[in-house]
């Protein structure tokens, strides 16, 4: 290094010393220049040797002194920690592509099912109240038909943007859950009553097991209650004839669990990771036939999510489907056997 910086700091100088002794010879005599020249040059090459040596030759030889006391291991660090940065920003970076066009695929179907879904409704009304207009002398029974049909479909059409209300309320917690002590077998019970009507079209039983006569639990009963009915909708809407939909409560150390179960036509398990996706439908005209929003299981999923629970699903194809989650205990809570 000192070599080195040695033969920088004469060639500079000699540089030096030959322009300024070209310069000289024209003002000055022969011999004076000569002297300006040499004195020049030793002035120069002092200077230039210190600048070099103590501000660019104390970093070269820092670099110099570590690649000379471990090479093969400066070489492979500085190049394992390169390609690692490297490749942690490649897969980062297709990650987010991937993400992107996940979502917007999902955009893209999301805008899709609501025009379809509202446009539906909508092209009904229309299609009833042209018929009424058109048909002056029409007879009061058929009147009343095509109005009742005008009304189902403004029904559904409210169904709809109610539903989209709900899942942007929860989406942006615009509304949290009014957590309160209630009993949820209590709330089972008024549920199935509800929606014994519906079952019995299809000769469906609905059945309640529960480990407790009481399960006092912290939620917000009215969504809660929301998260049994689509549950209980979805089980009879696909359920098979003379079938069977059961609510089991078991109790646990901190929590309730709760399934819902039928021995329906079940769920494809490729379908399973999108089932709870907005207007999302396994077979998409059955489901249109079946009538509902495409929203429940979404709704659904939010609620508990509100109450920081999971909701999960087990389905086997011709077998039937299972939907299970957890909700913490409360007061009142009864654990004995009936």
């Amino acid at each position: 290094m000192k070599k080195e910086s040695l033969i920088i700091a004469l060639g500079s100088s000699l540089l030096i010393t030959g322009i300024i002794n070209v310069l000289s010879l024209l003002v000055f005599h022969t011999t004076i220049s000569l002297l300006i020249a040499l004195s020049n040059f030793v002035v120069c090459s002092v200077a230039v040797y210190t600048v070099y040596y103590f501000v660019v030759g104390r970093r070269l030889r820092a670099i110099h002194s570590l690649i000379a006391k471990n090479p093969e291991e400066t070489d492979n660090t500085s190049l394992d920690i390169v390609e690692g940065r490297i490749k942690t920003l490649l897969r980062e970076r297709k990650e987010e592509l991937e993400k992107i066009e996940k979502l917007e695929r999902h955009r893209r179907e999301f805008l899709d099912n609501v025009s379809h879904e509202m446009k539906t409704p909508i092209f009904h009304i229309q299609g009833y109240i042209s018929t009424l207009v058109d048909n002056h002398t029409a007879d009061p029974e058929m009147q009343k038909r095509y109005l009742e049909r005008t009304e189902k479909s403004a029904d559904r059409l409210i169904h709809i943007l109610e539903d989209l209300d709900t899942i942007s309320q929860l989406e942006s917690k615009a509304v949290n859950p009014d957590n309160e002590p209630f009993d949820i077998v209590e709330l089972c019970q008024e549920v199935l009553e509800s929606e014994t009507m519906d079952a019995s079209a299809k000769n469906i039983s609905l059945v309640l097991e529960n480990e407790m006569e009481k399960a006092g639990v912290i939620g917000d009963r009215f969504r809660i209650r929301q998260v049994f009915v689509n549950l209980l909708v979805n089980s009879i809407k696909y359920g098979k004839q003379d079938g069977q939909t059961t609510i089991r409560i078991k109790n646990e150390p901190t929590t309730v669990y709760i399934e819902v179960s039928d021995n329906g036509i079940g769920i494809g398990k490729e379908h399973l990771p999108r089932l709870f996706e907005r207007f999302y439908r396994v077979d998409k005209g059955r489901s249109r036939e079946q009538g509902g929003t495409g929203l429940g299981l979404s709704i659904v999923k939010h609620i508990l999510e509100a109450h920081h629970q999971l909701i999960q699903v087990k389905s086997v194809e011709g077998e039937g489907t299972t939907f299970s989650f957890r909700l913490k205990k409360g007061p009142h809570h009864s654990s004995f056997a009936l």
